[in-house]
């Protein structure tokens, strides 16, 4: 068997139950022919990039499967046959699914607080984040004070 990605949108103008059953009934296709869900990812609602039946947003889903070539046609058919799904496109996916697993399960722990390696940002006067400059070096007005201090010795 080989793997699949198969990426649709449904129409977000129904309720969030009607889009779940929308997509629980892709996925009991997928698994009713043989085949094994490797991954699923729920986009949720974006914008669309272009009006599709005078509709700007749609809700994206996206499945990563094991599945003989037989399901295939079974899927385009039924995603023409129901007008709530506005797109759809099937690929083979050539990627690897265990880094693919691996770094959403990242992202999401990224999400909650644990293990953010975002890099934060060095604030100008702060001396702990390694800022040795002076609180005095940064002139409001741009003026140099040193000038004016040597003038004044020479005098």
């Amino acid at each position: 068997m080989r793997v699949y990605e198969t990426t649709f949108i449904v129409n977000p103008q129904t309720d969030d139950a009607t889009i779940d059953q929308h997509v629980s009934s892709v996925s009991d296709m997928i698994t009713g022919h043989g085949g094994k869900l490797l991954h699923e990812d729920r986009m949720g609602t974006r914008r669309l990039a272009y009006p599709i039946n005078e509709l700007t947003q749609g809700y994206y889903h996206s499945f990563i499967y094991e599945a003989p070539k037989e399901v295939l046609p079974e899927l385009e058919r039924y995603f023409r046959l129901n007008e709530q799904y506005l797109r759809f496109l099937t690929v083979l996916f050539e990627g690897d699914v265990a880094k693919l697993t691996h770094e959403r399960q990242e992202r999401a722990g990224g999400e909650s607080g644990d293990g953010d390696e975002r890099p934060r940002r060095r604030s100008r006067n702060n001396k702990e984040d390694g800022d040795d400059r002076s609180d005095d070096s940064d002139d409001s007005d741009g003026s140099d004070d040193s000038d004016e201090s040597d003038n004044d010795e020479e005098e």
